[in-house]
C-alpha cells in the first residue's frame, strides 16, 4: 500500500527521478537558448520542459499507483460534484488574492516575471481556457484518488461561501499562498535575469579554465539551480504527491529563511554585513597559477554538491515545507548538503580576498560571513524542528547521525592505532 500521511517516505526511483531532473533542466535551459527566445519565454519553456519531465518519470507512474490503491467512496454524486464546485471557489479566492499582492506591492509589481506576464496576458488567453478546463478535470481526479477530500482547498471555498469551516486548513492554505508567491516570483525573476546573462556571457566563450570561464561556469549552475527552483513551486500537485504537507509555522523558522534571499538579504548585507566589499581573490592567487586551479574547482565542487542537493529533491523543491522526506542524493550523507556546500563555496570564494585586506579588515569581514553562515545554520536547525514531527525524518535523521560522513569518519579516527 502506498505510505500514510504521517511516515511519508518517497516512492519511485531516485536515480530515475535524478536523472529526469537534471536532464528536464539542461534541455530547458538549452532549447530556448537556441531558440533565441526572449528572457520571459524562455524561463517558461525552461519550466515546461521540466515539468514534462517530472511528470513523465514520476508523475504519471505515482498516479497509477495511488489509483490503483485508492479507497472507493460511496457518495452520491451530487455530493461529489458539490464538493468540486466548494473547491473551484476555493481556488478561485486563492487566485484572486494572488492577483491583488502581485498588483499591491512593489516587490512583485517590480519584479520582471510579474511584468513579462501581464505584458503575454493578451497572448495567452487560449492558454488560460485550455489550463482553466485542465483545472476542472484536475481537482475532480484528484478529489477521487484522495483519501481525505475534505482538504484545505475545500474548507477555504467553505470559508468564501460563509458555511462552517477549519480556521487551521485556512491558515495552512494562507501560508502556502505566501510560500508559493514570493519565491515562484522571486526564482522566476531570477531565472530570467540568469537566462539573460547566458546570451551575454557564456562560459564557453571565455579561455578554458580563467577565471572567466570559472565564474561562467558558476553562473551556469545557479542557473540550472534556480529554473529547477521554479519548477518545484509550481509542481505542488497533490495528483502526483508533490503537494505540500505541512509548512513552517514559526516566526523565527521564516524569519531565518526569508533574510536569505531578496530583497532582504541585499539590504541587511549593505547594511551590517558587507563581507564581500574589498579586493579580488586575484590579488592572492594569480590566475594560472596551480593554485588557482585547485580553488576553483574545489569552489565548483562544493557548488555542485549544492546543486546535487536541489536535483536529489525533483519536483518536491521548497522553502518553508514538508513536501516528503528526501533520503536519496547527497542526503544519504548529510542532513543539510545544500546549506554546507553553499556555506564552504563561500568561503572559498571571500577567503583570498580576506587575506589581500590586512588582518584587522580580513577579520571583521570574515566575522560578517561567520554571521551568515550563522543564520544558515539556524535556518537548518528551524527546518530539522519542522520536519521531526514526521516519524521518517526521525528515522532518517537517525540513520544519517549512524551512516552519515561524521559518523564514518569518527569511526575511521577511532579505528586508527595510537602513536
Amino acid at each position: 500500500m502506498p505510505p500514510t500521511q504521517d511516515r511519508d517516505t518517497l516512492m519511485g526511483s531516485p536515480l530515475a527521478i535524478q536523472a529526469a531532473t537534471l536532464l528536464g533542466g539542461i534541455v530547458g535551459i538549452a532549447l530556448p537558448a537556441y531558440l533565441q527566445l526572449e528572457p520571459g519565454k524562455a524561463m517558461a519553456l525552461a519550466v515546461f520542459c521540466l515539468l514534462l519531465a517530472w511528470i513523465a518519470v514520476d508523475g504519471i507512474p505515482a498516479m497509477r499507483r495511488t489509483w490503483l490503491f485508492r479507497n472507493r467512496r460511496n457518495e452520491v454524486s451530487a455530493a461529489f460534484w458539490r464538493r468540486i464546485g466548494t473547491k473551484l471557489v476555493g481556488l478561485a479566492a486563492l487566485l484572486g488574492a494572488v492577483v491583488i499582492v502581485c498588483s499591491v506591492f512593489p516587490f512583485f509589481t517590480q519584479s520582471s516575471a510579474v511584468q513579462w506576464f501581464i505584458e503575454a496576458s493578451h497572448a495567452t488567453i487560449p492558454i488560460s481556457i485550455v489550463l482553466a478546463i485542465a483545472t476542472i478535470l484536475y481537482v475532480a481526479v484528484t478529489d477521487l484518488i484522495a483519501e481525505q477530500p475534505d482538504d484545505y482547498l475545500n474548507q477555504v471555498g467553505r470559508a468564501v461561501l460563509m458555511q462552517d469551516f477549519r480556521e487551521e486548513d485556512v491558515l495552512f492554505a494562507l501560508r502556502l499562498l505566501a510560500i508559493k508567491c514570493f519565491f515562484l516570483v522571486l526564482m522566476f525573476s531570477g531565472g530570467m535575469a540568469s537566462l539573460a546573462d547566458l546570451v551575454d556571457k557564456p562560459a564557453w566563450a571565455f579561455p578554458p579554465l580563467s577565471a572567466a570561464w570559472f565564474e561562467g561556469l558558476l553562473r551556469l549552475v545557479f542557473l540550472v539551480d534556480t529554473v529547477l527552483a521554479a519548477g518545484g513551486y509550481i509542481a505542488t500537485f497533490k495528483l502526483f504527491g508533490w503537494h505540500v504537507r505541512a509548512t513552517e509555522t514559526t516566526a523565527l523558522g521564516w524569519l531565518v529563511c526569508l533574510i536569505c534571499y531578496e530583497p532582504f538579504f541585499p539590504a541587511i548585507s549593505h547594511a551590517f554585513v558587507p563581507y564581500g566589499d574589498g579586493p579580488g581573490w586575484e590579488t592572492v592567487i594569480p590566475e594560472g597559477s596551480a593554485i588557482f586551479f585547485l580553488w576553483s574547482i574545489a569552489t565548483l565542487f562544493c557548488t555542485g554538491v549544492y546543486l546535487w542537493a536541489t536535483v536529489a529533491f525533483g519536483p518536491r523543491f521548497s522553502n518553508l515545507t514538508h513536501r516528503g522526506i528526501i533520503t536519496s542524493g547527497p542526503y544519504r550523507f548529510i542532513k543539510h548538503p545544500a546549506y554546507v556546500s553553499k556555506n564552504f563555496a563561500w568561503w572559498l570564494f571571500a577567503l583570498p580576498s580576506f587575506i589581500a585586506s590586512g588582518l584587522a579588515e580580513g577579520l571583521a569581514r570574515a566575522g560578517m560571513l561567520a554571521i551568515v553562515s550563522l543564520i544558515y545554520f539556524l535556518r537548518a536547525r528551524a527546518e530539522e524542528r519542522m520536519l521531526s514531527k514526521d516519524p521518517a525524518y526521525r528515522d532518517y535523521a537517525a540513520n544519517v547521525a549512524n551512516k552519515g560522513l561524521l559518523a564514518m569518519a569518527k569511526r575511521r579516527l577511532a579505528s586508527r592505532p595510537a602513536a
